[in-house]
C-alpha cells in the first residue's frame, strides 16, 4: 500500500497506539515503517543519556513490528523537528507520513515542511480510528482540475484496483442569493461529470453536492457518512504547501473527526 512510511514517535502513549493502529491498517509486508524520534535539545543538558534512553526504548517495539511481520528503521535525532523531520523524509525516500496528535494540537503547519502525503488523525483522549480505514473514502474536492486530477491519480496507485466505496463531496457557498442557485447547478454538474470519470476505474463511486460554507458542510457530511478515511489535497509552490482553499481546508484538516489523509497536487 505504502512503500516507506516515516512514523515521528514521541514514545507517549498516543504515539505508540498510533504506531500499532498504522502497523495493522496502513502497513503491509511490503512497507517498510522509518521511525523518528526527535530530541530537542536544551541549553546545558547533556542529550546522551536522553539518546540512550530513547534508543533502548524504541528496541521492544521494533521487536513487536517484526513480530507483525513490519520491517522497520529508527532513528534518535536531536535538534529541531521542524528541520529533521523533512530531512529524514527525504533521505529515507518516504512516501508518506503518519501523524497521531491530541485534538487540541494544530498540526498544519508541520505538514507544509514535506511534500509528502500524509495521514492525520487527531484523537480525542487516546482513542484510535475504527480499523480498515479503507472500508469508505470519502473526498473533499473543490472541482478545479488542476487541483484535483493529482488527488485521484494517487487514490487510483494507492487502491490498486480495488473497488471502494468512495463519496465525492463539494459545497457551494451561497452568500449571494442572486447566483447561488446558477452557481449550485453549474458545481453540481462539474461533480456529477468527476464522479462518471472516476467511475470508470471505482465503480462504488457517488458524489454529494453540499449548499453552504464548505468547512462547515463537508465536516457535517463527513460525520455523517462515518468514512474510514477522508480526502483533501493540498497544492505545493516551491517547498511549502498552501492549502488548496485557505482556511478552509486548515479546518478540515484539524477538525474532522477520522483520519485525513492530505495529498499534493
Amino acid at each position: 500500500m505504502f512503500r516507506r512510511i516515516l512514523f515521528p514517535l514521541d514514545l507517549s502513549d498516543l504515539s505508540r497506539k498510533g504506531l500499532a493502529w498504522t502497523a495493522g491498517n496502513v502497513a503491509d509486508p511490503s512497507s517498510e515503517i522509518v521511525l523518528v524520534h526527535v530530541i530537542e535539545p536544551v541549553g546545558g543538558i547533556d542529550t546522551g543519556p536522553m539518546i540512550d534512553k530513547a534508543e533502548k526504548a524504541l528496541d521492544p517495539i521494533e521487536a513487536e513490528l517484526h513480530t507483525m511481520g513490519i520491517r522497520s528503521r529508527s532513528f534518535v535525532m536531536t535538534g529541531d523537528p521542524f528541520e529533521i523531520l523533512p530531512q529524514v523524509a527525504h533521505s529515507e525516500r518516504c512516501s508518506i507520513s503518519t501523524v497521531f496528535a491530541e485534538r487540541d494540537d494544530v498540526v498544519v503547519p508541520s505538514l507544509r515542511l514535506m511534500a509528502i502525503p500524509h495521514l492525520v488523525y487527531k484523537s480525542a483522549g487516546g482513542a484510535m480510528p475504527p480499523p480498515d480505514p479503507f472500508r469508505h473514502i470519502a473526498v473533499a474536492t473543490d472541482l478545479s482540475p488542476f487541483r484535483t486530477d493529482p488527488v485521484f491519480r494517487e487514490l487510483r496507485k494507492l487502491l490498486s484496483g480495488r473497488d471502494v466505496p468512495m463519496t465525492l463531496l463539494h459545497s457551494v457557498s451561497m452568500d449571494d442569493t442572486s447566483t447561488s442557485t446558477e452557481l449550485f447547478q453549474a458545481a453540481a454538474s462539474a461533480l456529477e461529470e468527476v464522479r462518471k470519470t472516476i467511475e470508470k476505474w471505482n465503480p462504488g463511486t457517488t458524489a454529494e453536492i453540499l449548499g453552504g460554507e464548505p468547512e462547515v458542510e463537508i465536516l457535517r457530511s463527513v460525520k455523517t457518512i462515518r468514512p474510514g478515511i477522508l480526502v483533501v489535497g493540498l497544492s505545493v509552490h516551491g517547498h511549502l504547501w498552501e492549502l488548496i482553499v485557505g482556511s478552509t481546508g486548515e479546518t478540515i484538516i484539524e477538525q474532522a473527526p477520522c483520519p485525513v489523509l492530505v495529498i499534493p497536487s
